[in-house]
C-alpha cells in the first residue's frame, strides 16, 4: 500500500512538475512574442537612428570646421572689406566724388576749376561693378600739380586716370621758372567705380 502511495504521489509530483514546466515554457513564450520581440525591434530601430546620428554629427563637424576656418578668413579679410566699401560705394554719389576731389585739391595746393561727373553709372564688364566717368579740371604750380596726381590714388573713393593733359599757365610760361612755381593747368578724365547697378 505505501508503494502504492508512493507511486501516485511520484506521478502526481511529475504531473506537477510538467505543467509548472508547460507553463513556464507558454509564459516565456508569451513573454518572449509579446515583449521580447516588440522591444528587439525597436532596440534595432534606436541602433539605426543612433548611426543616422553619428553620421549627422560628423557631417556637421565637418561643417563647423569649415564655418570656423571661413570666419577666421572673414576676421582676417574684414578690414580690407571695409576699405573696398569705402572705395568702392554701392550708390554712384556725385557729390562725394566733388567732395573727395576738392579736399584733395585743397591738400595739394591747387585750384580745383571744374568737376563733371556722369549722371549714371555704366557697366563695366565686370560683374557687381559699374563705372562713373568724371572730367575735371585744376590750376596750380608745377609741383602742386604733381602733388595732386601723387595723391590722386590716396583718396578714399576710388578713381581711375585715363587720361591727363597739361599746359603751362599764365601769359608769359617760364619753364625755367625757379622754385618750381611754373603755373599750370591739368585737365583729367578719370574713373570712378561703384557696386550699383
Amino acid at each position: 500500500m505505501n508503494r502504492l502511495q508512493g507511486v501516485n504521489i511520484g506521478l502526481l509530483k511529475s504531473k506537477v512538475v510538467l505543467i509548472v514546466t508547460a507553463i513556464v515554457i507558454v509564459l516565456l513564450l508569451i513573454w518572449w512574442f509579446a515583449w521580447m520581440t516588440p522591444e528587439a525591434n525597436k532596440l534595432s530601430t534606436v541602433q539605426q537612428q543612433i548611426a543616422q546620428d553619428n553620421t549627422t554629427v560628423t557631417s556637421l563637424s565637418m561643417e563647423l570646421i569649415q564655418l570656423k576656418a571661413e570666419a577666421k578668413l572673414v576676421r582676417h579679410e574684414l578690414p580690407y572689406l571695409k576699405m573696398v566699401t569705402a572705395a568702392i560705394p554701392p550708390t554712384e554719389d556725385p557729390p562725394g566724388i566733388v567732395d573727395s576731389l576738392n579736399t584733395l585739391a585743397n591738400k595739394t595746393g591747387c585750384d580745383l576749376l571744374s568737376v563733371t561727373p556722369a549722371n549714371f553709372p555704366s557697366p563695366s564688364g565686370t560683374a557687381g561693378l559699374s563705372v562713373i566717368s568724371v572730367a575735371f579740371s585744376v590750376t596750380g604750380s608745377h609741383k602742386n600739380i604733381f602733388a595732386f596726381l601723387k595723391n590722386f590714388y590716396l583718396m578714399t573713393r576710388l578713381m581711375t586716370i585715363s587720361n591727363v593733359s597739361l599746359a603751362p599757365g599764365g601769359t608769359t610760361p617760364n619753364i625755367l621758372d625757379v622754385g618750381d612755381n611754373q603755373p599750370y593747368s591739368m585737365s583729367v578724365s578719370a574713373t570712378a567705380y561703384t557696386t550699383a547697378a
